[in-house]
């Protein structure tokens, strides 16, 4: 019986442990409060015997260049050797960086900082990107052990929110040039473009593009600029 009351205690410290540690074990970043634009820079904390991942592989960027203004309390490490100038030797990807404590290390005239700036510069392309974590360390049980960073979907839903207002104010100016069309055209010789015009906006209205909308209805985009031009003209 005393036997199976310890493992019983035992099992219940490990559910009452278990899921707070890993509940809290990954952080969260967004690319542009990363690179101090939110007016900021973000602060990650490193516990004694834990290491810290500093994950960009949801920016889409990989590292070029990663420094820290104080060496003395940590070492640096990549997922893969980094580049430079030279993208031979499986080089060119490296997506993680590796924070590691160590006993502290005496260098001259460099002082030992309570806390330190670690400074990544990312590529994707022919753009460069800087990042900037503020570094700090911590005692006792880690919080965490990693930390993503990820692109910000605010910018991509503010451009996508600008192309549905553009779509939208487009399907008014066609629909107030189809208006003005009929009431010009009295013979209705124009009668099927128009119906096919009419069809067009409604497939746009539910979500297909003006291309795609064009080929369905066999429409010129001629068309659509004529009526574009006439609805300017009745302003």
């Amino acid at each position: 019986m005393i036997k199976r009351g310890l493992s019983l205690g035992v099992i219940m410290a490990l559910l009452q442990i278990s899921p707070s540690v890993e509940a809290n074990s990954v952080l969260n970043l967004s690319d542009t409060h990363a690179q101090g634009n939110t007016g900021s820079i973000p602060s990650v904390t490193i516990w004694p015997g834990m290491g810290l991942s500093l994950n960009f592989s949801g920016t889409g960027e990989h590292i070029i260049k990663a420094w820290l203004d104080d060496p003395s309390r940590l070492t640096l490490d990549f997922d893969t050797p980094l580049c430079g100038s030279d993208f031979n030797n499986g080089c060119g990807s490296t997506t993680i960086i590796h924070l590691r404590r160590i006993h502290p290390l005496k260098f001259s005239h460099i002082p030992s900082t309570a806390t330190t700036l670690l400074t990544v510069v990312t590529s994707s392309g022919s753009e460069r990107k800087i990042y900037y974590f503020l570094v700090g360390y911590g005692s006792g049980q880690a919080k965490y052990v990693a930390v993503n960073i990820n692109r910000d979907p605010r910018p991509i839903l503010q451009q996508r929110q600008n192309q549905e207002q553009a779509t939208r104010a487009r399907v008014n100016r066609i629909e107030q040039g189809l208006i003005v069309a009929r009431g010009r055209d009295t013979s209705q010789r124009n009668g099927q473009v128009f119906q096919r015009v009419e069809i067009l906006l409604a497939h746009v209205r539910g979500g297909m593009s003006f291309n795609d909308a064009l080929r369905r209805t066999n429409l010129a985009p001629s068309v659509l600029e004529q009526l574009e031009a006439l609805a300017r003209i009745s302003d």
